[in-house]
């Protein structure tokens, strides 16, 4: 891996690639053309099938060497998914990936357990909500550029980095002091392109290794055993929420003031459409819209306590749309939505106050995550309501199923929106 990541922003989306080229390679590059040169000396003296074997070895050889020369890896982070892909040459070995954002729990590094040169390697692990651990990058000798991707990355998508991940081993236990020393140099040199909100993101990364490194040098330099001390964490999305500053009287003119202040944007990646007032101007792919009707939802949960329902209409005079925002583990995702009528919801057995265990749609199968319980405020009254959010592992499409107490049920079909569509009109 080169000892550069390229890393650009663009249309709300954060765009990393880095060549597979080092200084190693050039070594690889005479080996291959010596190997070839030999090959071909003894194909045109008639050597046969004798040379055959040299023959599939010398084009794997020199498949692999076009690939370290030419080949990059381009990651790209947007508020739905992070997706990684390889090329131009392919190469079966790497996986390109395609993982929901809203799934990512945790980046970390992991200790691989192949050596180069005797030499350790390292992954790039992502750690995801269902428990499952997928490998990004496999067997990099450099370990801090893998540091450097899980730094920006989490980041960029609001994930507070647990530290009890890292190498797998202990996090900052298995590092010795030098090597933190040098991870925060190398971060260093990353701030000057950065916005505020992400280089206070590092600083606090980086006040924690401070602190192990403080803990460590006391523990180091006494015999007698001492306390560990709680290292300082990031405040949740709950508790960013209950700081907010007293809610705006005119933030939504139909919301009731017994709804929660909304958190406020932690960062200037993308317009902070959930927080948009009634009334307002926003644009939606470029197209003047003006915020409709909205609705709050207040949800009683630590990982999604927020969900807001507004309407966009669009200038030209043309229908109007709608969308659904929810803040889940400290992100909004977006959703532009389409309501089912009565003969809809009734063919998916939504009735009464029963809702369906699973249901199918044309070939895939949905089935519905936690139950999320809340408040929502709308008009000049809060009501209390419970929802279900239908999902298919074969389709990105969702279903999104409320229901009111004492009323029948609303149930909408998602489709997933990057925030980065919206824009301050």
């Amino acid at each position: 891996m080169a000892n550069k990541l390229d890393i650009s922003r663009d249309s709300g989306r954060l765009i990393i690639s880095y060549p597979w080229r080092t200084r190693a390679m050039w070594g690889l590059l005479f080996a291959a053309v010596f190997w070839n040169a030999i090959v071909l000396v003894f194909l045109f003296t008639g050597a046969g099938l004798f040379i055959s074997i040299h023959l599939l070895v010398g084009i794997f050889l020199a498949w692999f060497t076009l690939t370290r020369f030419l080949n990059k890896t381009t990651i790209t982070v947007d508020r739905s998914n992070l997706r990684m892909k390889h090329g131009p040459i392919p190469w079966p070995f790497t996986k390109e990936q395609n993982i929901p954002a809203r799934a990512l729990v945790q980046l970390y590094v992991g200790k691989s357990g192949v050596k180069i040169n005797d030499q350790p390697t390292y992954n790039l692990m992502a750690k995801l909500d269902t428990g499952v651990e997928v490998k990004l990058i496999k067997t990099e000798q450099d370990r801090q550029i893998l540091q450097e991707l899980e730094t920006t990355i989490e980041a960029y998508l609001n994930i507070d980095n647990d530290t009890s991940f890292d190498l797998s081993e202990g996090g900052f236990d298995k590092l010795d002091l030098e090597q933190m020393k040098a991870s925060l140099e190398k971060m260093d040199k990353l701030k000057k392109w950065m916005p505020a909100a992400m280089v206070s993101k590092m600083e606090l990364m980086e006040e924690k290794m401070l602190a192990e490194v403080g803990r460590r040098t006391n523990k180091e330099g006494s015999s007698a055993p001492t306390t560990p001390t709680a290292p300082a964490s990031a405040p949740s999305s709950r508790s960013s929420a209950g700081s907010a500053p007293p809610r705006d009287d005119d933030f939504f003119r139909s919301s009731p003031t017994g709804a929660r202040p909304l958190p406020e944007p932690e960062h200037d990646f993308v317009f902070a459409m959930y927080r948009a007032a009634e009334g307002s101007g926003v644009r939606f792919l470029s197209e003047g819209h003006t915020v409709g009707r909205s609705a709050q939802i207040d949800f009683d949960d630590d990982h999604i306590d927020f969900g807001r329902q507004f309407e966009l209409r669009p200038g030209n005079g043309d229908k109007a749309r709608y969308f659904y925002a929810q803040h889940e583990r400290g992100r909004w995702n977006y959703f532009q939505e389409r309501r089912l009528d009565d003969n809809e919801v009734a063919a998916l057995e939504f009735t009464g106050t029963r809702h369906p265990s699973r249901f199918e749609n044309g070939s895939d199968r949905y089935y519905p995550r936690d139950e999320q319980t809340g408040t929502r405020y709308m008009g000049s009254r809060g009501e209390a309501i419970q929802q279900f959010i239908y999902a298919s592992t074969g389709d990105a499409t969702q279903f999104r199923a409320l229901q009111a107490s004492g009323r029948g049920w609303e149930v909408y079909v998602m489709e997933v929106v990057d925030g980065g569509d919206f824009d301050e009109g």
